[in-house]
């Protein structure tokens, strides 16, 4: 079934995003969307309200980009696609782009805490991530030292090359019930 054709100024920005692009990462999708055109869908629900992409529709309308074509689905299947007469540079360059803009937007704190009152946000985000994000402190920081009363505990110290690799793998075991907090040296 398809449904009819829409134009990017039909769709609606979803008031409860939490995700806010800075000016390097607006910058970066309307550069991608002038070098590769466009790649990738975004989600929009059955009003035309943006559930996932609102960057790259802000990107596309500041580009002029009015076309929008709509595939109906339930969310059993991906929707692919598919670019053809891509260079192997241009590949690599799409697929960095469309993981670095991410790295550049910023989170609104204040919007995610709403949420979290509202709606289950676990497991993507804790309250102490929120919390982190509101600037508020840890909890387990202002405890007293408690070096005398420590009991048997055990660790384990991971390493990893950047900050996303390393709250992705504290959220896994966060969300996995362990108990672990990131330190950064």
């Amino acid at each position: 079934m398809t449904a009819k054709p829409l134009k990017t100024s039909d769709l609606i920005p979803d008031p409860k995003n939490a995700r806010r692009r800075t000016a390097a990462s607006a910058n970066l999708i309307q550069e991608s969307l002038k070098r590769y055109g466009t790649a990738r869908s975004v989600v929009i629900d059955e009003n035309n309200m943006l559930i996932a992409g609102h960057g790259t529709v802000e990107a596309a309308k500041a580009l002029g980009i009015s076309k929008v074509k709509v595939i109906d689905t339930q969310g059993d299947e991906l929707i692919a696609v598919r670019r053809t007469g891509w260079t192997e540079n241009e590949k690599v360059g799409a697929n960095l782009a469309d993981n670095r803009t991410s790295d550049l937007s910023d989170w609104d704190a204040e919007m995610l805490q709403s949420l979290a009152d509202d709606y289950d946000v676990k497991p993507w985000f804790s309250q102490d991530d929120i919390n982190e994000l509101l600037g508020e402190p840890d909890v387990d920081d202002l405890a007293d030292d408690q070096t005398d009363s420590l009991s048997e505990n055990f660790q384990i110290l991971l390493t990893f090359d950047n900050e996303v690799e390393q709250a992705a793998a504290l959220d896994t075991l966060l969300n996995q019930g362990f108990k672990c907090r990131a330190l950064n040296s």
